[in-house]
C-alpha cells in the first residue's frame, strides 16, 4: 500500500508523545505549578505565607474552578501541578480532593496531565490510593523529607509516575530517574556594584543561571527530562520568557509558576497579565517546537571530569557554572569513562577531580598531553609552585598546567587565556550579559549556538567566530521569522554576526 509506511510512522511517533490515554507521555510533559483550593490556603497558612491581599486569597481559593483551564488553550503547558496532600483537617483535604478530582477530569478531557503536590510526609498508602482514585498521572514530592518516605510512596503508587524535587543536584545526576526535579536559581544579572562588590568599570555582571546544571544531569542519562524549580520575585514578562529560555537551552524545563499577583491578575482577564501570559507561552511553544535540540550532544573540545563519589560535590559543581559563565564550551566525563578513546575526542582535560589519580590515570592523562593536549591538574600531580597560582609543565608535545589551589573562578577564567580560539571552537564577542550553549557539530548535524540575554536591554552587534568552515548560518528566535545570516572567512574560522540579541537566539550553522 503505497504511503502505508510513513503514515504508521507518524501515529507511532504521535502515540509515544501522547501516551496510550490521549495525555502527553511523561517524557512531553511540560509542567506548571497550578496551586490552589482550600487545602492550598490551609498550608500557606500554617506555614505563614498566605498572600494578605484578600483579591488573591480568592483567587487562590478559586483556581480550581473549569474557567482557569481555558487559560492552558494556546499554551505548550500540558502538566498541571495541583495541590493534593499536606498537613490540615481532615475535612479540608477531602475537600480538596474532591474538587481536584473534578477539576482533572476536565483537564485530562483537554488532553492535560495532572500531578498531585505533596507537601508533607504522611500515610504513603493512602496517598497513593486516593490519588489513583482521582486518576491522576503522578505525584511530586515538595518539601524536606525523610529518605524513607519518597521509598514508601514510589511502592505505593506502583506505576503511577512519582517525582521528587531535589534541593541537592548532585546524588540525582547518576540516579535512573525518568524525570529529574531539581531546584534551580531565579535566572538574573547584576552588576557588581549593585551587589558592594567593587570592579573595574569592564568587570562582567554576575549571572546567575541554571543552563550547566541542566547540562550536568545528560551524562548519565541523556534521553531523560530535567525540571528546574524556582520562584521568581516580583518578576516581569520578560523574566518569566528568559527563566523559560534557561531551563530550555540545555534541554530542560521550567516548572512555570507564576507569583499569586499574576495569578490573580489572569483569573480576572487584567490585559497585562494576559500580555505575560502570552509571552510566556510563546518562549515555551519555541522550546517544544525546537524538541530535537534536545538530542543534540553538548559541543566542546574541553573536558570536564567528574567523579561520582566525590565529597566536593559544590566545588564540581562551581567549576561547571563558571566555566559556563566564562563562554567556554566543554563536554562532561565520567571519571569511570576515562580511556584513551574517551579523551582523544578532547584538547583540554580539567581533571582537578582527579584527587590524587591513580596510576592508571596518570599515565593516561600523561599520554594525553604528550600527544598535544592540555591538562588542568591539582597539587597532586606534582611539581606545584609554592607562590604563583600554577605551573606549566612541558609534556611531550602538550602540557600540564599544575595548580597549587585550583580555584574554580581561577581555573575558569586561565582557560580562556591557556587555550586558542581553535582549541574553544567556539568564541563568541561583545557578550557581558549572555551566556551561549553550543551543541551538535557531529557529522551530518548542525553546530548549533544558544544565546541568552540576562540583561533587560538588547546586545547589539554579538559576533561568532567558529573553528572549520560552513557554508550557511540561520537564526532562529521566539519573537519572529528565521533569517540567514551572512558569513565572513576569518583566517581559516567562520564569522557570522548577529544584529540585536533580544532575549534567546539561536544560530543553526550547517
Amino acid at each position: 500500500m503505497p504511503g502505508c509506511f510513513p503514515r504508521l510512522v507518524v501515529l507511532f511517533l504521535l502515540s509515544c508523545t501522547l501516551g496510550v490515554s490521549g495525555r502527553p507521555a511523561p517524557e512531553a510533559w511540560v509542567p506548571v505549578r497550578w496551586t490552589g483550593g482550600p487545602l492550598e490556603l490551609a498550608w500557606r497558612t500554617r506555614a505563614k505565607t498566605l498572600p494578605a491581599d484578600a483579591t488573591v486569597r480568592d483567587a487562590l481559593a478559586h483556581w480550581y474552578e473549569p474557567a482557569t483551564l481555558s487559560l492552558l488553550e494556546d499554551s505548550s503547558a500540558n502538566c498541571l501541578l495541583v495541590t493534593w496532600s499536606a498537613p490540615a483537617d481532615a475535612a479540608v483535604e477531602a475537600e480538596q480532593q474532591q474538587l481536584v478530582k473534578v477539576y482533572a477530569e476536565a483537564a485530562h478531557k483537554r488532553g492535560l496531565a495532572v500531578l498531585g503536590l505533596v507537601y508533607a510526609a504522611g500515610d504513603a498508602s493512602k496517598i497513593a490510593a486516593d490519588a489513583a482514585r482521582a486518576a491522576l498521572d503522578g505525584l511530586v514530592l515538595e518539601g524536606e523529607f525523610a529518605p524513607e518516605f519518597p521509598a514508601a510512596l514510589r511502592k505505593a503508587a506502583a506505576s503511577m509516575v512519582v517525582v521528587e524535587i531535589a534541593k541537592d543536584a548532585a546524588p540525582w545526576r547518576w540516579k535512573p530517574a525518568p524525570i529529574v526535579a531539581v531546584a534551580g536559581v531565579a535566572p538574573s544579572a547584576r552588576n557588581l556594584s549593585e551587589m558592594g562588590i567593587r570592579g573595574a568599570p569592564s568587570s562582567e555582571p554576575w549571572i546567575k543561571s541554571n543552563i550547566w546544571l541542566v547540562r550536568s544531569f545528560g551524562l548519565a542519562s541523556p534521553s531523560r527530562s530535567v525540571w528546574i524549580s524556582s520562584q521568581l520575585k516580583n518578576a516581569s514578562a520578560v523574566d518569566y520568557a528568559r527563566t523559560v529560555a534557561d531551563a530550555a537551552a540545555a534541554g530542560g524545563r521550567w516548572i512555570v509558576s507564576l507569583d499569586d499577583a499574576l495569578r490573580a491578575k489572569l483569573r480576572a482577564r487584567d490585559a497585562s497579565a494576559l500580555e505575560a501570559w502570552r509571552r510566556l507561552s510563546s518562549y515555551l511553544k519555541f522550546a517544544e517546537s525546537h524538541a530535537a535540540w534536545r538530542a543534540l550532544a553538548p559541543y566542546g573540545n574541553v573536558g570536564i571530569v567528574l567523579e561520582p563519589a566525590s565529597t566536593k560535590q559544590d566545588l564540581a559543581d562551581e567549576y561547571l557554572n563558571l566555566v559556563a559563565r566564562r563562554q567556554v564550551p566543554y563536554r562532561l566525563v565520567a571519571r569511570s569513562g576515562l580511556n584513551a578513546a574517551a579523551v582523544a575526542k578532547f584538547r583540554a582535560l580539567v581533571a582537578t577531580e582527579l584527587d590524587p589519580p591513580s596510576a592508571d590515570e596518570r599515565k593516561l592523562l600523561q599520554d594525553f598531553a604528550g600527544n598535544g593536549g592540555l591538562v588542568i591538574a591539582g597539587p597532586s600531580w606534582g611539581g606545584a609552585p609554592k607562590k604563583e597560582p600554577f605551573a606549566e609543565v612541558p609534556a611531550g608535545k602538550g602540557r600540564v598546567v599544575v595548580y597549587k589551589d585550583p580555584d574554580p573562578e581561577a581555573v575558569a577564567r586561565d582557560l580562556k587565556e591557556l587555550l586558542s580560539d581553535d582549541d574553544l571552537g567556539v568564541v563568541p564577542f561583545n557578550v557581558p550579559s549572555v551566556i551561549t550553549f553550543a551543541s551538535g557539530g557531529g557529522p551530518g548535524q548542525p553546530l548549533l549556538v544558544q544565546l541568552l540575554n540576562y540583561f533587560d536591554h538588547p546586545v547589539d552587534s554579538i559576533t561568532l567566530r567558529v573553528a572549520g568552515k560552513f557554508g550557511s548560518a540561520r537564526l532562529e528566535t521566539p519573537e519572529g521569522a528565521a533569517v540567514d545570516l551572512p558569513l565572513r572567512d576569518a583566517e581559516g574560522r567562520t564569522e557570522v554576526t548577529i544584529p540585536k540579541l533580544l532575549l534567546w537566539s539561536a544560530v543553526s550553522m550547517e
